[in-house]
């Protein structure tokens, strides 16, 4: 009874104490300076106190449009050389109760404030440690603060600040939305790696804004967001520092957006809570997420494989090297670490599907495929088999020649080097479709020789060249002409045209190779001076009919091998010997290729 008895009591005077309303003393923002310097001791302590300011020009700053840290060197800066330990001071602008403005001031030692609800930082240096925390309802403060200035407004601000070491923000309230709102804007922040770290924590306050911060350094950085009626995380250059971000609401309807923002390292990323309104841009960190429930696997199989005990937590958690063994291994040779990771990657896949943004939801999907397909890699080599070695191989195809299906257009530019490749073997075999086959270039040299040793013109001997195929075009005329009576006239009047037709191009190559003809006779009969003319005019016409046979050799090959392809066929493939058997393996990967082309490009219709 005696100990059920003191419990209660205890109870009872917490309960009392918790709710009482605190008597605060009032200090000018002199008096609250001049208490500072005045005190012996190296830490300056001071509670429930509320610090006025009666300059109306250094309060309710425009918390987007403030001075840059520049403004630190003018002379009215103020060095505070002592550790500062605040505990429930708010500091409020007199005259119309909203909060005060703490200008341009260094802190050189530890600053703890706790249980504030009301501070403006603006164009303060902190070159100690910075805590900013509250370990009771910030309601019940405002309701007694309100009492003194009713209507003063309980934000927390730091704009244009810098943070030389670690930087603590911790508001944890339970069950009720506070009336506090948190910025921190235009800040630097240089974390030390295991030697200082940078967290936000809030729950169940009216905003959190972190925007256009910079983060120099390669430390650590915790952001844990609960409730909150707006979180906005934009603009920030996160740096080296290796990002932890938390979203663990139990209501998604909280207005959320976090974009634009400079990623250099792979990050932690859990976020419990999708809603369709939210923002999250997955070109911050794209091919740098992992899940921090994964990790907290890790870790704890590190802690429990760890003979030496020396290693403690907070260094696995910010080490690059377990980092590194974990992204790269761990997160999918573990099979509960490897459905977290999925798990988090599909919850962004049906988000941004949500969103209809098919951008993103198809980058989040190539990274999801592409950590199946390591984890389809480890089984394999777990455990071999066709079967494991299919999917695993299936995948990776897939990966490079669509993308999972995501871009249709890789498969024509694979398909397209495909056969480029077996057009080029299939240029040095001859084939059916090349009329002249092997003789073609012995044919030209044919031709230029006997023009050589003939005194007609280069535009006879081509004609002789045509002779028989031009009397069959004679034939056929003379034949029209001798039928002229005997048949319908719409035959003449037909055939005659289609005979000049016929012959038209053989006409015009001979008219073109006359005019370009300017030296005549044979080689032996032509002195020194026009053989040197005559030697330019058929090198020149020799490498011009070389160039145009091998276009056309090029050409043939390869609209063989797009046919061979397509698997469009004639009947039978156009090449005989060892290239046959390798048109009949372009024709299985071209149809195994269309295929798939098919099913993207469908898929990518269907979405």
């Amino acid at each position: 009874m005696r100990i059920l008895f003191t419990f209660l009591t205890i109870i009872l005077f917490n309960s009392l104490s918790f709710t009482q309303t605190v008597n605060y003393k009032i200090y000018s923002d002199d008096e609250f300076f001049r208490m500072i310097e005045e005190e012996q001791d190296s830490i300056f302590s001071l509670k429930n106190a509320i610090v006025t300011h009666k300059n109306k020009n250094t309060s309710n700053l425009d918390s987007r449009s403030v001075q840059s840290n520049s403004d630190l060197t003018k002379g009215d800066t103020t060095f505070i050389n002592k550790a500062i330990e605040l505990e429930n001071v708010h500091f409020i602008q007199s005259e119309n109760n909203s909060s005060a403005a703490l200008n341009h001031i260094v802190f050189n030692r530890n600053v703890k404030i706790l249980n504030s609800t009301a501070a403006f930082f603006n164009n303060c240096i902190f070159n100690g440690n910075i805590e900013f925390l509250s370990d009771k309802a910030l309601d019940e403060i405002e309701e007694n603060v309100d009492k003194l200035f009713y209507g003063y407004n309980s934000d927390v601000l730091f704009s244009n600040c810098i943070f030389r070491k670690s930087f603590t923000l911790d508001i944890i309230s339970i069950e009720v939305y506070e009336p506090l709102s948190v910025k921190i804007l235009n800040s630097e922040f240089y974390p030390i790696k295991n030697k200082s770290s940078i967290e936000i924590a809030v729950n169940n306050i009216r905003s959190i804004i972190f925007e256009d911060n910079t983060i120099i350094g390669d430390s650590f950085f915790n952001f844990f967001i609960d409730t909150a009626g707006e979180t906005y995380i934009a603009n920030n250059n996160f740096g080296d520092v290796r990002f932890d971000f938390l979203k663990a609401s139990i209501n998604s309807a909280q207005l959320c957006a976090v974009e634009d923002n400079i990623f250099n390292k792979d990050l932690f990323l859990t976020i419990d809570n999708f809603n369709p309104d939210h923002v999250y841009r997955w070109n911050q960190w794209k091919n740098k997420v992992v899940t921090n429930y994964g990790y907290t696997i890790y870790m704890q199989h590190i802690l429990d494989n760890d003979s030496t005990e020396t290693l403690k937590f907070n260094e696995i958690f910010q080490s690059d090297s377990i980092f590194d063994t974990y992204k790269n291994k761990f997160r999918f040779e573990n099979a509960k670490a490897y459905k977290y990771e999925m798990r988090l990657l599909g919850n962004f896949y049906d988000f941004y599907k949500a969103q209809h943004d098919k951008e993103f939801a198809s980058d989040v999907y190539v990274e999801l495929k592409n950590l199946e397909t390591k984890r389809f890699k480890y089984l394999y080599h777990k455990n071999p088999s066709f079967d494991t070695f299919f999917t695993w191989k299936i995948n990776s195809f897939l990966s490079v020649f669509s993308a999972y299906g995501t871009k249709p257009s890789n498969a024509i530019i694979f398909s397209f080097y495909v056969i480029i490749i077996f057009g080029f073997i299939y240029l040095f075999f001859p084939n059916s479709w090349d009329k002249h086959g092997r003789n073609r270039i012995i044919n030209r040299y044919s031709f230029f020789i006997k023009y050589m040793n003939t005194n007609s013109g280069i535009h006879q001997v081509y004609l002789d060249d045509k002779n028989e195929q031009l009397m069959e075009y004679e034939e056929f005329k003379k034949f029209i002409e001798s039928s002229n009576k005997t048949i319908p006239s719409f035959f003449t009047v037909t055939a005659l045209p289609l005979y000049k037709w016929a012959i038209s191009g053989t006409k015009l190559t001979a008219a073109f190779l006359r005019r370009i003809d300017i030296v005549n006779g044979s080689w032996n009969d032509l002195p020194s001076g026009k053989r040197f003319w005559k030697l330019i005019l058929l090198i020149g016409a020799f490498l011009v009919a070389i160039v145009y046979d091998v276009f056309i050799k090029v050409l043939n090959a390869l609209m063989l091998s797009l046919n061979t392809f397509t698997t469009l066929g004639f009947g039978e493939i156009p090449i005989k010997g060892l290239p046959r058997y390798l048109a009949i393996i372009q024709g299985f990967i071209g149809w195994f290729m269309l295929t798939i082309f098919s099913v993207s490009l469908i898929s990518q219709l269907l979405n």
